[in-house]
């Protein structure tokens, strides 16, 4: 192989080593837990990785969003109602498109759910009417976080991306790194 061969591999080296860190940073991006709201699917310290190309969540799903009162500020919390959906809330219970109390009418099934320290007052919240292009999310540590219930829907236009991986772990309290949560997928 000729010397003009070389060349040509050593520049398309030196132009794929400049672009893809900015190729990934278009599609991935770095954020980090500062508050208990989201534990215990997400802890305070956690750093993880975000797809910023997702933009079609499910009841379920984890998002990272603008906050509807700084769009310099970024949330994570859980999409609980779609849009075109009724919601309510009954201490504990998420109710989607029904009347608590009545024949037929189950609460949701959140296995993500936490509750620690007091409940928020008051204990019954609804109905909530949710928009077509928007989405009601709930912290899954529900009496430490605020969400849908105080700031309102996310809009569609606001959802920056889903959680993809937890890439490192710091517990604040015990100065140290949490070795087990690494590479934990959040959902």
């Amino acid at each position: 192989m000729g010397r003009a061969f070389w060349l040509v591999a050593l520049g398309l080296l030196i132009v794929l080593v400049a672009t893809l860190p900015f190729a990934i940073r278009a599609r991935l991006e770095g954020f980090s837990v500062p508050s208990p709201s989201m534990v215990p699917t997400l802890l305070p310290g956690d750093y993880f990785l975000v797809d910023k190309s997702f933009r079609s969540p499910r009841r379920g799903d984890v998002i990272v969003f603008r906050d509807p009162h700084d769009a310099h500020v970024l949330l994570t919390k859980r999409v609980v109602g779609l849009g075109g959906e009724e919601l309510s809330i009954v201490g504990r219970d998420v109710y989607i498109n029904c009347r608590p109390g009545s024949a037929g009418c189950a609460p949701l099934a959140e296995p993500y759910a936490y509750f620690s320290g007091a409940p928020p007052e008051p204990r019954e919240r609804g109905p909530y009417h949710v928009p077509n292009d928007a989405y009601f999310v709930l912290a899954d540590n529900r009496n430490k976080g605020e969400d849908s219930r105080h700031y309102g829907f996310v809009r569609w236009d606001q959802i920056a991306g889903r959680p993809l991986r937890i890439y490192w772990s710091w517990d604040p309290e015990a100065g140290s790194p949490r070795w087990g949560r690494l590479g934990h997928s959040v959902r």
